[in-house]
């Protein structure tokens, strides 16, 4: 039965809404600090070859990619974006459980145990993905969304920052010769997945009516793809994010098997990014509001795609911490911007099915990205001794292509305010 609001009691639902969000968002921080930052390390110490790191990620894009087929679907069926929500949110966190467990597998079925896992874990999180940017974005004002994004994304950033580095010093305790640190890590992001899932359970859901005209087929969408400016903007994301994950996965292989970083040094270098981010999101957020989503993408694009070539220079600790600290301030404003530009460019009954094409779209680019990136990586030739640099290269090379030819394509969607110094 469907409660009825006043006007004010709705302005009072919302605002208490948009608290649950925060600390929804800092629990899931925890899991990904705990949990997702540490798959691909997991990998490595269970002893994955190039070719099965690629495959972990590949998978992990591949099976979520389809499921994101049947989202808006199931909200329909449902009637009800929250219930979607809550319902994977609760089997995303119970994956955490059998996926800490794997240690106590035999050796040969851990790493294919780990894929498939995998595969489901992310599935159920992609899930939950275009139905909470849709309530989000009927929750969250038009012209605070940048504001409110960015507080959110910095509280988000702080935690992944303290969780990544609790979990790298978990890990450092019990060493490189122990799984049983993993095992730790994993269930400490359970705990705090279902944390999450409480806060999300007591969101209020603005009543949101779907007409069968607002239906649109997966063809219909492809066939619109380079028409509409929403599709163009598909277009670029999704070979952009080809272009990232052709090395993305391999630079914890990098790390901690060819420069031989222990767990601690592996931290130190990877929370730079969030770290960063906490200091420029909120700057990104006012830069938004005032100037738009796609000058702030174009910008931090640019930049994104010279950074992997970077690691030619050098591989000192201090030098990567620097090319992190651009990656962390540069992946802040466009992962910002990039969501608040398709929120801006759907109309709200619409939202969460063109959320769930698009994710489709960027996830089949990811795993087309994965698969080739492990290939390359055990049969491009070498560059100052190492594979993976050259896997890196390649990857700037077509991140650059992505920014400067396809963005170009792509127009504003949201009225420009006055610039905020």
């Amino acid at each position: 039965m469907e409660v009825q609001f006043s006007k004010q009691q709705e302005r009072i639902a919302v605002r208490k809404s948009l608290k649950y969000s925060i600390k929804d968002g800092v629990a899931f921080a925890a899991t990904t600090g705990f949990g997702d930052n540490y798959l691909n390390p997991f990998a490595v110490a269970l002893g994955a070859s190039t070719f099965q790191i690629g495959l972990l990620s590949s998978a992990s894009q591949f099976v979520p990619s389809l499921a994101q087929l049947k989202v808006a679907d199931l909200v329909e069926r449902f009637g009800s974006r929250k219930k979607v929500i809550v319902r994977s949110v609760f089997i995303h966190a119970f994956l955490l459980l059998p996926m800490a467990m794997i240690p106590y597998l035999p050796d040969s079925l851990r790493i294919y145990a780990l894929i498939g896992l995998c595969a489901l874990y992310v599935s159920f999180a992609s899930f939950a993905g275009p139905a909470w940017g849709s309530l989000m974005a009927n929750l969250v004002p038009e012209r605070r969304r940048g504001a409110f994004f960015s507080r959110r994304g910095r509280l988000i950033s702080l935690v992944m920052v303290i969780s990544s580095f609790l979990a790298g010093y978990i890990l450092h305790v019990f060493r490189k010769q122990s799984l049983l640190g993993f095992t730790v890590i994993f269930l400490v992001a359970m705990i705090s997945r279902y944390i999450s899932w409480y806060f999300l359970g007591r969101m209020y859901e603005p009543p949101l009516e779907v007409k069968r005209e607002h239906y649109f087929s997966p063809g219909e969408f492809l066939r619109r793809l380079n028409v509409g400016n929403f599709g163009k903007y598909v277009i670029f994301h999704s070979c952009f994010s080809f272009a990232v994950f052709i090395a993305s996965p391999f630079f914890p292989v990098f790390m901690l098997r060819d420069l031989g970083f222990s767990y601690i040094t592996y931290t130190i270098v990877t929370v730079t990014v969030p770290l960063a981010s906490i200091l420029a999101v909120s700057y990104w957020g006012r830069r938004a509001d005032a100037l738009g989503n796609r000058q702030v993408i174009l910008i931090c694009s640019i930049v994104i795609s010279v950074l992997p070539a970077m690691w030619l220079i050098s591989r000192q600790i201090y030098f990567l911490i620097i090319i992190q600290t651009l990656a962390g301030i540069s992946w802040a404003g466009f992962n910002l911007c990039s969501s608040n530009f398709i929120y801006d460019s759907a109309i709200p009954e619409k939202r969460t099915r063109c959320i769930a094409y698009f994710n489709t779209f960027n996830g089949f680019s990811i795993c087309a990205g994965n698969l080739l990136g492990g290939f390359l990586a055990t049969h491009i030739p070498p560059l100052f001794g190492y594979q993976l640099i050259a896997l890196f290269a390649v990857s700037s090379l077509l991140r650059i292509l992505a920014s400067t030819l396809l963005l170009r394509r792509v127009k504003e969607t949201r009225k420009k305010g006055v610039a905020v110094a």
